[in-house]
């Protein structure tokens, strides 16, 4: 057996007892108008975060980050059944805003909870999104039934386009004014 054949074979047993779980962001809206308002979804799926994984209970702590002059935040809503064991904090540090917290009994897969948020930033900017572990030294995440277990996330982010009004709701408008604009016409005659 030859160095190759026995590094392949590590590699293929690491890879199979590799454990993958996720938090993800889902936007309301892929695009938005200036001063538009639009929530984005938080969702965990621990599915397979523990080799012996039987449903229970996940909770961890989060960093939300994003840039200031684009969005304003709104607030978090945790979804049903979830408590906190850190409310939400948000701190400001040069270009960047972000909303810490820590969420309990969280389901093994499904919604965490909801961010607000309104559209500020200029027409054709894009709004990022990031995720991150509140403890990025030793993580922060974890099982908690049937027994404590941790566990390590993969984290997605998530992109708003704020965009002009659509050319159909400017047409709409015109077409109302116009409308409006007849019937007092013919209100007079």
């Amino acid at each position: 057996m030859n160095l190759r054949t026995v590094a392949t074979t590590v590699l293929l047993f690491a890879a199979g007892a590799a454990q993958a779980a996720s938090l993800t962001l889902v936007p309301s809206a892929a695009s938005v108008a200036p001063n538009g308002s639009f929530t984005v979804n938080l969702f965990l799926d621990a599915t397979d975060a523990l080799p012996d994984s039987t449903g229970g209970l996940y909770g961890g702590g989060l960093v939300l980050d994003f840039n200031p002059a684009l969005l304003t935040y709104g607030g978090f809503t945790l979804a049903s059944g979830l408590s906190f064991y850190e409310n939400p904090v948000v701190a400001t540090s040069g270009g960047a805003q972000t909303v810490t917290f820590g969420f309990d009994n969280a389901a093994e897969n499904g919604l965490v909870g909801t961010f607000s948020f309104t559209a500020i930033g200029p027409v054709g900017s894009l709004a990022t999104l990031g995720l991150a572990d509140a403890d990025d030294f030793s993580g922060s995440f974890a099982s908690y039934v049937p027994k404590y277990q941790r566990f390590f996330p993969s984290f997605g982010e998530a992109e708003v386009s704020i965009v002009p009004l659509p050319a159909g709701v400017w047409l709409l408008g015109t077409a109302v004014g116009a409308l409006v604009v007849r019937q007092r016409r013919r209100v007079r005659d």
